[in-house]
């Protein structure tokens, strides 16, 4: 279970690198041309590590996004490092796809199942 201060911290972090996907240039097209979810970032207990997980809107191109966000992932740290965060270190980033959206999908298809349905009208 994560602290207070890391959720707070991963929400600081969530916004800057909003803020930052909106602002910077990244020089590349697969990053500047699709709209990009930041859905949570989950911090280490110290602080120093960011998972960050996102969805591209639609969830097109997901694992071209993926690659291109970790190879210019030094100027989202950049980023960090010039925002004014209280801490330390600038923590070092990591991003995953945010596969929640899919979960939901699987779960929602399953419960639409009619031998489900059938069960649960009784």
């Amino acid at each position: 279970m994560e602290s207070q201060r890391q959720i707070r911290f991963g929400e600081l972090i969530r916004s800057l690198i909003s803020d930052c996907l909106l602002k910077e240039e990244f020089y590349d097209e697969k990053i500047n041309s699709a709209s990009i979810t930041i859905s949570f970032v989950r911090m280490s207990k110290d602080l120093r590590i960011a998972n960050i997980y996102f969805m591209p809107l639609g969830g097109i191109n997901k694992n071209n996004i993926l690659e291109s966000l970790n190879e210019k992932k030094y100027i989202f740290q950049k980023f960090l490092s010039k925002a004014k965060i209280n801490s330390k270190f600038t923590p070092k980033i990591f991003f995953y796809l945010d596969d929640t959206f899919d979960e939901a999908q699987k779960i929602e298809r399953l419960l639409m199942n009619k031998k489900v349905l059938r069960d649960t009208k009784q």
